[in-house]
């Protein structure tokens, strides 16, 4: 019987957000005839997300990533190849590439780097431009999960632009599709319209713009609701903010949750309002509860959503704007069904689960030159 394959994915931690929800659906969703899948954390911890792989058996390693450059981190991960017979070492975002990268230098372990994300804004660095051409030669496969993120990766990074692969992001079909709002702790009736979020609290994701933005339409929209689900820094400034503006009522924080689709299930339209996206898990999530959705015109959004054809897309940190966008679904709810179904069919055509696991399935399999039947 042919060995598995060893894969270790490399990350900074399995906390809450898209990168760690991505290899959580890689490992937990991996063929097990083929792959054996652990994870090494550098930044001291697991994780929620990753506690639930840990229980269920996963290898964990976790390591304590020093301020600066930390050659002995480069050392310890090394350790990990070798004494554990690594095929891949899959490196998600790219501190902890260069850490892989330069571990494996002069290894048998093939190295895969996913980047997930870009800052806002965007920058350059002269020692990125010098570094990322050697790094990316020997890097077997370089993956983005949009293409606005390959141009990124590209333009910024000086990585070639034919070695990057899109491969989006994908998660499971959940098989809701109505809001259900009636009998929840939240107060919420069939009468509400609930405008909502799932996401993390951090300046990219621009709160600000949609607690303003929904100011507008509560004036005259004493029915509307504004759902926020999650936690993070900027917590409490988007607290201060509703204060502020008298939305306590109207505006409702959950905190951290990890039954995401409890409440997905009681938004009317979800809105994503970040500075810079790539492809949004919280967002397919919404779409694959046939849920109408509003994004702004930056990052993956524009490749996920089409504007009038399968949702809404507005300028990004253009509050009035969104407002408007928010009045209008407020007050046609076939209008908000017509989106929410065209947004489900995009889904099912182009970000369900199995998409995302066969294409790194595929490059896995590449990458230490094995073949399947179900290769594409």
């Amino acid at each position: 019987m042919t060995d598995k394959i060893k894969i270790l994915h490399l990350t900074y931690h399995m906390g809450i957000g898209g990168t760690e929800q991505v290899i959580y659906q890689l490992v937990n969703h991996a063929d097990n005839t083929l792959f054996d899948n652990s994870i090494v954390c550098i930044e001291g911890e697991i994780g929620a997300i990753g506690q639930k792989l840990h229980e269920s058996g996963t290898t964990f390693h976790v390591l304590s990533r020093v301020p600066g450059f930390d050659i002995n981190l480069i050392k310890s991960i090394r350790a990990l190849l070798t004494n554990n017979e690594i095929d891949i070492i899959h490196c998600h975002q790219y501190t902890p590439y260069v850490y892989g990268v330069l571990a494996a230098f002069f290894h048998t372990t093939k190295v895969v780097f996913t980047e997930h994300g870009r800052f806002h804004p965007d920058r350059y660095s002269w020692k990125r431009r010098l570094i990322n051409p050697l790094l990316g030669l020997t890097t077997t496969a370089i993956t983005a999960i949009s293409a606005a993120t390959k141009e990124a990766l590209a333009h910024y990074e000086w990585f070639r632009k034919s070695t990057i692969q899109v491969v989006y992001n994908g998660i499971e079909h959940t098989g809701e599709s109505a809001p259900d709002k009636e009998n929840n702790e939240l107060g919420l009736t069939e009468d509400n319209v609930v405008f909502g979020t799932i996401t993390r609290f951090d300046p990219i994701k621009n709160l600000p713009m949609m607690i303003n933005a929904f100011s507008k339409v509560y004036k005259d929209n004493s029915h509307a609701r504004l759902l926020l689900v999650g936690d993070g820094d900027e917590r409490s400034a988007a607290e201060t903010l509703v204060a502020s503006l008298d939305l306590d009522k109207a505006v409702i924080f959950t905190g951290f949750q990890t039954d995401t689709k409890k409440y997905m299930s009681m938004i009317d339209v979800y809105v994503l309002s970040s500075f810079s996206e790539g492809t949004s898990m919280t967002l397919l999530e919404a779409m694959s509860f046939s849920t109408c959705c509003i994004v702004t015109a930056v990052g993956g959004n524009v490749e996920i959503i089409k504007n009038k054809e399968n949702g809404f897309i507005v300028e990004s940190d253009n509050a009035t704007e969104l407002a408007n966008t928010m009045q209008l679904l407020l007050s046609n709810r076939e209008l908000r069904q017509q989106m929410g179904k065209a947004a489900k069919v995009t889904f099912d055509n182009k970000f369900a689960l199995n998409q995302m696991i066969q294409s790194y399935k595929n490059i896995y399999l590449r990458a230490v030159k094995r073949t399947s039947h179900t290769d594409l």
